[in-house]
């Protein structure tokens, strides 16, 4: 039987319309690969990792891969994520302030210091420059655990032997430091003041 105008029209019409859902069909699964092989993260020898962090040579890289150049690339971070200029996972992370020391670590606009290593002290995921034994009744103007104060940054008159503590006074050669450590040029420095104390002096 012969096709008539109008069969010919709709036999057109619904051949170009499976060209076009062909076409659609098509061009959805390349962008579906594409947005499953482009890594949107960080790429380094074939594989796609969410966290870049720079360990150096000598630094952990636990669950990564290590490049050449020092840094570790991971897809989990069992310790601290920032986003600063990277993406990175940090081992420690201490709360300096806007003005304390963030050496061979990254500064956040909180006042956090994110690091990968401790020179230090380290204390329940954070890295301290300075641990004093104030016992359980001294004063601690940090973070205290166990008997011990420890501080992320300590002012140089307070600082003596590589030690922080809370009070600095004046005694003379001759004058006592019953509850602290004398310095050769007559200062004694305390944990805790057991009489009167003014802006960080402990008086009798």
């Amino acid at each position: 039987m012969p096709l008539t105008n109008s069969s010919r029209a709709k036999l057109g019409r619904a051949s170009i319309a499976l060209s076009v859902s062909g076409i659609l069909i098509g061009v959805i699964v390349v962008i579906v690969v594409l947005c499953l092989t482009v890594c949107t993260n960080y790429s380094y020898d074939g594989s796609c990792y969410k966290y870049m962090t720079y360990v150096g040579k000598s630094g952990s890289c636990d669950g990564g891969v290590r490049s050449p150049g020092g840094r570790c690339y991971s897809n989990y971070c069992s310790d601290h994520p920032y986003r600063g200029s990277w993406q990175s996972c940090y081992k420690y992370k201490t709360y300096v302030g806007s003005s304390g020391l963030c050496t061979n670590g990254e500064r956040s606009s909180a006042g956090y210091c994110y690091s990968t290593s401790c020179r230090y002290h380290s204390h329940d995921g954070s890295c301290y420059t300075y641990k004093t034994y104030v016992r359980s009744s001294g004063t601690c103007s940090g973070t205290r655990s166990d008997g011990y104060c420890y501080y992320a940054s300590c002012p140089s008159s307070l600082t003596y032997l590589g030690t922080c503590y809370e009070y600095r006074t004046y005694v003379g050669s001759s004058g006592s430091c019953n509850h602290g450590v004398k310095s050769s040029d007559g200062y004694c420095y305390s944990t805790s003041c057991p009489n009167h104390s003014y802006d960080r002096f402990c008086y009798e």
